[in-house]
């Protein structure tokens, strides 16, 4: 009978042994680096979906040309009105602002013999005057705004009933300002419209007042005036 020597029965065994500490050691390296494998009966992972939207601000309704009404003499004088409206929608949760701006700072301009309808003068430079103020012998051109939501309007042309620059009131027909090359902020709100979006009314004025000096040639007079809308940071 043959007898198996006993190192090679130690070394079977040591063999078994490492390849045992082998096995456990590679199964606990993959449950410990692959948790996203579950070894169980069902597995689930959970994630999500995300989409950037975008601000955005348009004019649903754009401003249209202005007939200021009725005409006047150059001579005896008298006030012509006129208004345009806007619709601005935007998605910004910070809402926008509007400015205006005129291409010149002259006022109205004669189309065809040289004459001027001078800017309105406010009596503080750059804040609305509450009342339209014409005086005696000269010819003054200026606008107003208005707005669907009153908080929209920008504080100058706010006002406490008598005053503008101040309170929170839009009294109709108030706060009148020169137009003027240099942006004029008219609009300023803080929030998103709604899909219909938000109203703004700018209003112009002509007073001409007996024998203005210098004269007002007979003419058609035009100011051009451009409105820009932009979202607030």
């Amino acid at each position: 009978m043959q007898t198996t020597p006993f190192f090679f029965l130690n070394a079977a065994r040591d063999a078994l042994a490492l390849t045992l500490v082998a096995a456990v050691g590679l199964y606990a390296f993959f449950i410990l680096f692959e948790p996203a494998v579950s070894l169980g009966q069902s597995a689930s992972r959970q994630f999500t979906a995300s989409l950037a939207v975008t601000s955005e601000i348009t004019f649903l309704t754009a401003p249209s040309n202005v007939t200021l009404s009725p005409s006047l003499s150059g001579l005896t004088g008298g006030t012509a009105n006129g208004a345009t409206q806007m619709v601005v929608s935007t998605n910004n949760p910070t809402g926008y602002n509007m400015t205006l701006t005129a291409s010149s700072s002259a006022g109205m301009l004669g189309e065809a013999n040289g004459g001027t309808i001078p800017a309105y003068v406010p009596a503080t430079a750059g804040v609305p005057d509450f009342t339209f103020t014409t005086p005696a012998n000269t010819a003054r051109f200026g606008y107003t705004v208005e707005a669907s939501t009153t908080a929209d309007l920008d504080q100058s042309f706010l006002d406490n009933g008598s005053a503008c620059n101040t309170g929170a009131a839009d009294a109709v027909d108030s706060c009148w300002l020169n137009a003027s090359t240099t942006a004029e902020t008219i609009v300023n709100r803080s929030s998103q419209t709604l899909s219909s979006g938000s109203t703004t009314t700018i209003k112009f004025r002509v007073q001409i007042q007996t024998l203005p000096s210098p004269t007002i040639p007979a003419d058609t007079y035009t100011a051009t005036t451009t409105v820009t809308a932009t979202v607030n940071p």
